[in-house]
């Protein structure tokens, strides 16, 4: 990077405001630029048949952007255990209250459900939803303020809010904080398969004395365990907003393995602009890339107006990480539905061509399709981004018209899905061979869902990859890249569990592929995802090659 000369429970809260809102976030995410077309949308990709869940502070479901015709009340569950979803409704199929008198009896300050306050008495939760799927009138006629999923369907799960900071800031998600595999079970069993929440864990010790430190928690153990458990569900958190105190600001469970999670670019011109200085960045404490990517900040949405029973139209501008990651959860619904659809390979729909994409895929199809944001507004000055992946920005902004294969495009998509049961055992690997053009730039994404790693203290560095797997790509000259160079030339990953090999301008010709296994430390086989983006067509598969590492 360049410097330019003159250039507990945290929840973010920051209002940072500017002319963005979800009008530029809903275009930029689709074509990359504010002014930019809506492909996604243009072809009928809005969110249909998804459900995405917002663990927060609730929702002000008589909202106009999440309220039935007939102004009825979402099906109410007043315990974990809860499962009643109503998959009929508009939009809010599920609310669960996790902080309800039920579950915790003992609580002076729980929630009477149907107390006119009770369901979003703070307005965190009902924005960090607008920017998920928030939909105004008719999903096909497009209303200011609409997400990137207006079709999308919600399961809210409320958190309740009491003020404070730290764990009794949001006392339903417990203090010290609860198991969280419940929670996405929950989830999970109302049908939701991404997750989004817009909070981090100060692990039970007050501000100002234990900023973000960026270890591995033991929710960040959760989450990975809850996904490893069931691989199709995507998990999205954000970074939180102490960016500027610098490396491993990002915040925990966020930076769990097998999440999605997002940190915010600012919208200057061009759109693209810069990493915002309170976006939380990494490494994690054992050096592992966080965030994942990065979203749009300073989102217009719904606003709450802190009852039920009034139904409103308010909107208003907020800003923060909170607000980036929602958007990325809803880019998320959207690459599910290409899949679901069978948009692949052919880049039209054809429903015999169906995938049920894992985690995996999503997130490795995101990170393929990413921008670098070539700008970061650090605590003392602006600072120039090169090249991606980057503790800054993760593997950048992510641009589904640049991720996703529609009939007539020149960049052309592959990819392959394997299950834990088609893994690979340790020291196999498996190769692919494509015929590359020089046309489009190539860019080859591995992502694995990891095992659960053993919960560290603050300052802990053990390392929490528990399967290293490879990808390395060999040009037509016989020149070899490994997943993430830029943070190390010339050597390979041994920390992350998502790996991305760019080449800008590729020479023309056959170029290998090759997926590794050199180490499993559960076993006895270890699913992954591949995604490989550019103009070109697969020649040869060749599968289990042994050794791994010859000599090794």
């Amino acid at each position: 990077m360049k410097r330019l000369e003159s250039l507990g429970l945290l929840v973010v809260l920051a209002m940072r405001l500017s002319a963005q809102s979800n009008e530029s976030g809903y275009v930029s995410l689709q074509s990359g630029t504010a002014g930019g077309g809506t492909p996604v949308h243009n072809r009928g990709i809005l969110g249909q048949g998804q459900v995405i869940a917002i663990l927060d502070t609730g929702l002000d479901w008589d909202s106009c952007w999440f309220s039935e015709p007939d102004g009825s009340p979402p099906p109410v569950n007043l315990t974990i255990d809860g499962r009643v979803v109503d998959a009929n409704r508009r939009k809010v199929i599920a609310y669960d209250f996790l902080y309800s008198c039920i579950e915790w009896p003992l609580s002076a300050s729980c929630e009477v459900p149907l107390d006119a306050s009770a369901w979003d008495n703070q307005g965190h939760g009902t924005h960090a939803a607008a920017g998920a799927a928030a939909d105004k009138g008719a999903m096909l006629a497009h209303d200011f303020g609409d997400a990137l999923a207006p079709g999308a369907k919600l399961v809210i799960q409320d958190g309740g809010y009491i003020g404070g900071d730290n764990c009794a800031q949001r006392p339903g998600f417990g203090c010290p904080l609860r198991d969280l595999r419940p929670v996405l079970r929950q989830a999970y069993e109302q049908g939701a398969r991404v997750h989004s929440s817009s909070w981090g864990d100060r692990q039970g010790v007050a501000p100002p004395a234990n900023p973000p430190t960026g270890n591995y928690s033991t929710g960040a153990r959760d989450i990975d365990a809850f996904v490893y458990e069931k691989p199709d569900m995507v998990v999205v958190f954000n970074t939180g907003n102490a960016g500027e105190l610098g490396a491993m600001s990002q915040s925990s469970p966020g930076n769990a393995k097998n999440t999605i999670q997002v940190g915010g670019s600012s919208f200057a011109t061009p759109l693209l602009h810069a990493v915002a200085s309170y976006s939380g960045i990494g490494p994690t404490r054992d050096q592992r890339i966080k965030p994942d990517l990065v979203g749009p900040l300073n989102v217009y949405g719904a606003d709450s107006d802190l009852s039920v029973g009034t139904a409103n139209c308010d909107g208003s501008y907020q800003g923060g990480t909170s607000f980036a990651s929602p958007p990325v959860a809803a880019a998320a619904a959207l690459v599910r539905q290409y899949y679901l659809e069978g948009w692949y390979p052919t880049g039209a729909r054809v429903a015999s061509n169906a995938i049920a994409p894992s985690a995996a895929l999503v997130k490795a199809t995101l990170i393929g399709g990413a921008r670098l944001v070539p700008y970061w507004n650090s605590a003392s000055g602006t600072v120039t981004i090169d090249a991606v992946p980057s503790y800054e920005q993760g593997f950048g902004f992510p641009v589904l018209d640049d991720a996703l294969y529609f009939a007539g495009d020149r960049a052309r998509l592959f990819v392959r899905d394997r299950s834990l049961a088609d893994g690979l055992k340790v020291e196999e690997s498996e190769e692919l061979i494509f015929d590359v053009a020089s046309t489009e730039e190539l860019r080859v994404a591995l992502v694995w869902t990891d095992p659960p790693g053993t919960p560290a203290g603050f300052t802990s560095s053990t390392q929490q990859l528990v399967n290293d797997l490879d990808v390395v790509v060999v040009e037509p000259s016989g020149t070899t890249h490994y997943g993430n160079e830029q943070l190390h030339p010339g050597a390979r990953e041994t920390r992350n569990n998502a790996e991305v090999v760019r080449v800008a301008s590729p020479a023309s010709g056959r170029w290998k592929v090759r997926v590794e296994a050199p180490r499993l430390g559960l076993g006895p086989r270890q699913g992954w995802a591949l995604v490989v983006i550019g103009d070109l067509h697969e020649s040869v598969a060749q599968t289990r090659r042994r050794p791994v590492r010859p000599g090794s």
